[in-house]
């Protein structure tokens, strides 16, 4: 290897200047969530906006924005460190979808006018067209419009005001699920078995779908990290 040549890095990449501090959060998400900025580790401000090629206050408005998240946190003596996306996170965000999602569906599926079925359906179609585009991006933005949709739809006032402070923590959740897995086929059935569940309009069987596609998901996703961190080690 020539001595001139590049040396690969790993962490975040530089990003472009349109909607800079934007692009500074997505890329800083992207590598935690990439695994290449590890759990636990400090986030060393001078290094990381050097690499960046971004300011400093930029790149603190950034590190702010993804302590609100929930992807970093602030600790005595150390600074800002990346939080540890372990088994408890997934659990806890799990435990939180399935008691409000399930209030959500059943009130979606109390539908008088046909309205609240109506942007259901209108989701899923995004969500299954997004599927056969193999566009991963696209199906990620559809797969958390979905169950944006199943929350605003319900047309409960306290749900759409509580969505924005829960959405990052199940964006996270659904990318790791997503990106551990890479299985968008699976993702597709088990989705229409949500829906299906919702728009035949038994509460029961709502909540019990309810409760299967986020706890099961969350306990296998639990089981696969676990066997690729043994089989890593």
């Amino acid at each position: 290897m020539s001595e001139h040549a590049p040396q690969a890095t790993t962490g975040p990449r530089p990003v472009s200047n349109q909607t800079r501090r934007d692009a500074v959060v997505n890329e800083l998400r992207r590598a935690i969530l990439a695994g290449e900025l590890e759990s636990g580790q400090r986030l060393r401000e001078v290094q990381i906006a050097q690499q960046m090629g971004v300011s400093r206050p930029t790149l603190r408005e950034a590190v702010y924005q993804l302590i609100h998240e929930g992807l970093l946190e602030q600790q005595p003596y150390r600074g800002v460190v990346v939080t540890a996306i372990d088994e408890k996170f997934i659990k806890d965000v799990a435990a939180v979808r399935v008691a409000l999602e399930q209030l959500a569906a059943r009130a979606l599926a109390d539908d008088p006018d046909g309205s609240r079925t109506a942007k259901l359906r209108q989701s899923w179609e995004q969500y299954k067209a997004a599927h056969a585009s193999q566009d991963a991006d696209r199906l990620h933005q559809a797969h958390i419009n979905l169950h944006w949709t199943i929350w605003t739809a319900s047309e409960n006032s306290m749900l759409e005001r509580m969505w924005p402070t829960v959405e990052a923590q199940i964006n996270i959740a659904i990318t790791v699920d997503e990106r551990t897995r890479s299985d968008p086929d699976r993702a597709l059935r088990v989705h229409e078995r949500l829906i299906d569940a919702i728009l035949d309009g038994d509460p029961r069987l709502i909540d019990a779908e309810v409760e299967r596609h986020t706890m099961s998901s969350a306990a296998e996703l639990i089981e696969m990290i676990a066997d690729r961190r043994k089989n890593a080690g």
